[in-house]
């Protein structure tokens, strides 16, 4: 019994430090670049899945719609590293104009607001590709995310008072 707990002991040993190199470097590689945009948080990982399923709903309606495109597949991908460089641009910004704000009155977290202007377009094209799909959705959720969106929210428009 226990020469065969052993060499379970040993095999499971063997499997995790197997390819330590290369796990090492990625996990090393995967930390740097979370640091960079600021950690995770449930910001980013809420854009994360929201682009997930951006992706994987437009890949469906490409599929039933007959129409997929080695293009838009990369245009899709490409999107990803798009959002990561905007995110990246955001957090730099951050730690260049708050570092001696954190003290003073200005502070201004750059980050949470892209995450969330790219959280709520992605969301638009969900709602989109839903509706393609025959999800009946409210058209004036869809207004009030475009709204946000476009900053429209927060300006006076005709027939809105003020």
């Amino acid at each position: 019994m226990w020469s065969t707990a052993r060499e379970y002991v040993a095999d499971v040993g063997k499997d995790l430090l197997g390819g330590w190199l290369a796990k090492t470097c990625g996990s090393t590689l995967l930390a740097v670049i979370c640091g960079w945009i600021g950690g995770r948080d449930k910001l980013v990982e809420g854009l994360f899945l929201i682009i997930c399923l951006d992706f994987a709903l437009g890949f469906a309606r490409g599929w039933v719609d007959g129409c997929l495109s080695r293009a838009k597949f990369r245009r899709g991908l490409a999107k990803f590293f798009l959002y990561y460089a905007a995110i990246l641009a955001s957090c730099l910004l951050d730690d260049v104009l708050n570092v001696k704000a954190a003290e003073v009155l200005l502070h201004v977290d750059f980050r949470s607001l892209m995450v969330m202007y790219l959280a709520i377009n992605e969301t638009i094209s969900v709602l989109g590709h839903l509706r393609s799909f025959g999800v009946p959705l409210p058209e004036k959720m869809i207004r009030r995310l475009k709204d946000y969106r476009d900053c429209t929210v927060f300006q006076d428009r005709p027939g809105k008072g003020a």
